[in-house]
C-alpha cells in the first residue's frame, strides 16, 4: 500500500491546518445552517409562500449539481487551496447581501417580488462560487490521512460542520424571529473569521499516488461501479434531511399552534440539538467505537431510521410536552447521522482510489446538491397534505439507505476496522 501523503509542512503543522480547515467549515455551515432554519419563517414575513421560499432554496442546491464536480475537477489541477478560499469568500458575502434584502423589504424599500428574484440572485451566486468547498475539504482531508484513519478524519470534518450547524441553529433561536438582519451579519462574521483561518494556516497538501489497495486507479479516473451506492446514499440521506429542516419550523406552526416567533425559536433548539448530539458521535464517539466505515454506515443509517419512525408519531398533544417529543426524537436522529455520514464517506474515498479523491468528492456534492434541492421543494409540497407526511416520506428514504448500505458494504476494503 502506498504511504499516506502529508502536507508540505512538517507532521506538527498539519494539526493546524486541519484546524483551520474545521474553522471553514464550521463558518460555511453556519451560515447554511441559519438560513434553512430562518428562512422559511422568514419568507412569511416577506410575502413569500412556503413553495416559493422552499423554491428559492432548491434553485440554489441544484447550482451544485454543476459547481460541485466542477470544482473537484479543477482542485487536481490548480491544487485545493485557491477552492477553498474563494468558497469561504463566498460565504461572507451572502449573508451580508441576505441582511440588507431582508431589512429593505420589512422597511417597506421593496416589494416582495423584486426581495424573492434578489434573495435568488444573491443565493445562486453562492452556489457557485462555494459550491466546492466540502467536497475539496474532504479531498483536502484524504489527501491527509492513512486509510485506517479515513473515517475518523472525515468524523472531524462532520463534527466542525455539526459545530457551525449549532451556532447557526443558536442565531436563529436567538435573533432570527425579531433582528434576522443582525443574524445574518454574525454569519458573516464568523465566514471572515473562517477565510482568514485557511489563507494564513492551510497548506497546499501533496496529493496522488501510484493506486493503493482500495482498487483505485492511478490514472485518477472513477469508477462508477464501485462508488454509485455510496453517492446514492449520500442523495437519499441529504434529501431527508433537507426535507426535515424546511418543515420543522412550519410543523410546529400548523400542527402545533406555535407562533411564527416561537417556531423559529423552537425549531432551531431541536436543530441545535440535533447538530449537538452529531458532534458528540462524531468528535468522540467515532474514536471510542473505532469501528470499520461499513459498520459505521449500517448502524448509523438503522438508528436514523428508527429516529424518524419515532419522529412521525410524535403528536404534542399535552401543551407541556409540545415539541420535546419532536426533540428527542431528532436527538436520536442526530446520533444515526453523525455514524453514517462518516461511514459512507469513508467509504467512498476508500474505493475512489487516492489520485480521484477530488473527482469523487465533486460527484458525492452532486448527490448533496440533488438532495438539497429535492428535499426543501419536497417538504414544502408535501406539508401542504399534512405536517406528519414529510416526516413519513423522511423515514421511507432512510429504509432505502439502510438496504443500500447493507448490500454494498457486504464485502470491501471499507470492512476493515480502525487501526489502532
Amino acid at each position: 500500500m502506498t504511504e499516506t501523503v502529508q502536507a508540505p509542512d512538517t507532521p506538527r503543522a498539519l494539526p493546524l491546518a486541519n484546524a483551520a480547515l474545521a474553522a471553514g467549515l464550521l463558518a460555511n455551515a453556519a451560515g447554511q445552517s441559519l438560513l434553512f432554519v430562518l428562512l422559511p419563517p422568514l419568507g412569511r414575513r416577506l410575502g413569500f409562500s412556503d413553495i416559493q421560499t422552499g423554491a428559492l432554496l432548491s434553485l440554489s442546491a441544484l447550482l451544485l449539481i454543476v459547481s460541485a464536480p466542477a470544482w473537484g475537477y479543477a482542485s487536481e489541477r490548480i491544487g485545493r487551496r485557491p477552492v477553498l478560499l474563494l468558497g469561504l469568500a463566498a460565504a461572507t458575502g451572502a449573508p451580508l447581501l441576505f441582511a440588507g434584502i431582508a431589512s429593505a423589504r420589512l422597511d417597506g424599500a421593496i416589494g416582495v417580488v423584486l426581495a424573492l428574484a434578489a434573495f435568488g440572485l444573491v443565493r445562486g451566486v453562492q452556489a457557485l462560487a462555494g459550491g466546492g468547498l466540502l467536497p475539496v475539504a474532504q479531498a483536502y482531508m484524504a489527501d491527509t490521512t492513512p486509510p485506517g484513519e479515513r473515517a475518523g478524519g472525515m468524523g472531524l470534518l462532520g463534527a466542525a460542520y455539526g459545530i457551525g450547524a449549532i451556532l447557526g441553529a443558536a442565531v436563529a433561536w436567538g435573533l432570527g424571529g425579531t433582528t434576522p438582519a443582525l443574524a445574518f451579519g454574525v454569519v458573516a462574521g464568523l465566514g471572515m473569521a473562517g477565510l482568514a483561518a485557511v489563507a494564513l494556516a492551510t497548506p497546499e497538501p501533496v496529493r496522488g499516488g501510484d493506486g493503493d489497495a482500495t482498487g483505485g486507479a492511478a490514472d485518477g479516473a472513477v469508477s462508477l461501479a464501485a462508488v454509485w451506492p455510496f453517492l446514492l446514499v449520500t442523495l437519499l440521506a441529504i434529501t431527508a434531511y433537507g426535507l426535515l429542516q424546511q418543515v420543522m419550523a412550519l410543523r410546529l406552526q400548523d400542527a402545533w399552534g406555535f407562533s411564527t416567533q416561537e417556531a423559529t425559536s423552537a425549531a432551531g433548539g431541536i436543530m441545535m440539538a440535533t447538530s449537538f448530539i452529531m458532534i458528540l458521535v462524531q468528535g468522540i464517539g467515532l474514536r471510542l467505537l473505532r469501528w470499520a466505515p461499513a459498520q459505521l454506515l449500517r448502524s448509523g443509517a438503522l438508528l436514523a431510521m428508527l429516529a424518524l419512525a419515532l419522529a412521525t408519531l410524535a403528536r404534542g398533544r399535552w401543551e407541556l410536552l409540545a415539541g420535546w417529543e419532536l426533540l428527542a426524537a431528532m436527538g436520536l436522529f442526530g446520533a444515526g447521522i453523525g455514524l453514517m455520514l462518516p461511514g459512507n464517506l469513508a467509504s467512498l474515498s476508500l474505493r475512489a482510489g487516492p489520485r480521484a479523491q477530488g473527482r469523487v468528492a465533486g460527484l458525492n456534492a452532486v448527490g448533496q446538491g440533488i438532495g438539497l434541492s429535492l428535499g426543501p421543494i419536497l417538504g414544502a409540497s408535501l406539508h401542504q397534505m399534512s405536517p406528519t407526511v414529510p416526516f413519513l416520506a423522511a423515514l421511507l428514504l432512510l429504509a432505502l439507505v439502510s438496504a443500500t448500505a447493507i448490500v454494498a458494504t457486504a464485502t470491501g476494503p471499507d470492512n476493515s476496522a480502525v487501526q489502532p
